[in-house]
């Protein structure tokens, strides 16, 4: 009785364990996100199975012939003793045919296997560009959030002037009407919340995540020291798209070299039983085709030209993953120069001026269109500092993804 309890209790503390393991994720770091995409990731998981499937061809390739048998009766029903043949058979390929289809095959495997890295490398790329997206948009909305506050206490205050005389009831009318610009701003960031809330959890995968998840992270800047020849060098070594490049090229050498084994003819050693009445007799041959016409020209000619084809592929491939990293590092020192611009420089002097504005207006030394100006010069000063700041941390994840790994230097 006591075992039966235990086993009891165990399986419903296994159950909770996995049902709490498969239920969706309710709060996501960008680790925790990247984390799910590479398990979950409906597209990764496709090119998994596509690998699963190229290793399989390998053992195709590696199989030897199958031998033949026949089997032939004559002379039934006649006078003469009815007549029984059998023979077996074992084709014997020549010219090295299976190791080279070996080699084909094990070439189209690594082909598949770069090519799912790269998957790997793309999904990555575009879970963290998601899930910026998503704090960019959050950052955003606070923000608004508080100029919006900040609005609405100049309103109260200004209403209760308004109502004793000292200003006019147009001037209450503006800062109400200015009040339009920071809703719009707040509506914008909830619609770019749910746009990247919904591109975050397809990249993640939907099921993974519920729909109702929230993020977890910082949007502060970092400065990254860079060296271009350092990023090329790696680039050119880890790129997995460049590497699906090369074994491509690998690959088609071997196809090459299979077709070369293919124009050789094979042989089939025979064994033959043979009964005609009662006598019984054995003999053996070989059968052998005649290449007489195909020789298998035209494959060999493809392959040839298949060989070319894949070293060029290879050259574009290199120069399109330096061309990335160019781009991309380019990307990377534009968007730091202008997030530090507006962190040191304008967005210090835009609060300064608001303050100081509305500090005057506030007792009647500033007309109403400054302190509007100066509200505005802020609000579009501050937005723009959080959407230089995201595009930053964009360019630096899509340097990653041009590197093919981290950034920074080893």
């Amino acid at each position: 009785m006591v075992r039966l309890v235990v086993h009891v209790v165990v399986m419903v503390l296994v159950s909770a364990a996995l049902a709490e393991a498969q239920a969706p994720a309710t709060r996501l770091s960008l680790d925790d996100a990247v984390a799910l995409a590479l398990r979950e990731n409906p597209t990764l998981r496709a090119k998994q199975h596509e690998y699963r499937a190229t290793q399989a061809q390998e053992i195709t390739a590696g199989l030897r012939p199958n031998p033949t048998a026949s089997s032939l009766a004559e002379q039934i029903g006649s006078r003469n003793d009815p007549q029984y043949t059998f023979s077996l058979g074992q084709p014997i390929e020549l010219g090295g045919k299976r190791a080279r289809r070996l080699d084909s095959a094990r070439a189209a495997s690594r082909v598949t296997a770069a090519e799912l890295e790269d998957t790997r490398r793309q999904v990555v790329a575009q879970v963290k560009k998601a899930f910026t997206d998503t704090l960019v948009a959050e950052a955003t909305l606070a923000l608004t959030g508080e100029n919006l506050k900040a609005l609405d206490e100049v309103e109260r205050l200004q209403r209760i002037r308004a109502e004793k005389g000292d200003i006019s009831e147009l001037e209450l009318t503006r800062i109400q009407v200015q009040r339009f610009a920071f809703e719009r701003d707040a509506a914008d960031a909830r619609q770019a919340i749910a746009a990247a809330r919904i591109a975050l959890r397809a990249a993640v995968g939907p099921e993974a995540v519920a729909p109702d998840f929230a993020v977890s992270g910082e949007l502060g800047f970092r400065d990254v020291p860079l060296d271009v020849s350092v990023l090329r060098r790696r680039a050119l070594d880890a790129r997995p798209d460049l590497r699906a490049a090369e074994a491509a090229r690998q690959r088609a050498r071997a196809d090459r070299e299979l077709a070369r084994a293919n124009a050789w003819w094979d042989v089939t050693p025979l064994v033959e039983y043979q009964r005609i009445g009662p006598d019984n007799t054995f003999g053996v041959g070989v059968s052998v085709p005649l290449r007489v016409f195909d020789r298998n020209q035209g494959e060999i000619a493809r392959t040839r030209a298949e060989v070319d084809r894949a070293d060029a592929l290879r050259e574009a491939a290199a120069v399109q993953v330096l061309a990335d990293v160019d781009a991309a590092l380019s990307q990377v020192v534009n968007q730091r120069d202008k997030v530090l611009l507006l962190r040191d420089t304008y967005l210090p002097k835009a609060q300064r001026a608001r303050d100081t504005v509305e500090f005057a207006y506030r007792r009647g030394g500033l007309s109403l269109l400054d302190f509007l100006d100066a509200q505005r010069t802020y609000r579009e000063t501050s937005l723009e500092h959080l959407r230089t700041l995201g595009a930053y941390w964009g360019a630096l994840y899509q340097l990653e993804a041009a590197v093919g790994g981290p950034w920074e230097n080893p």
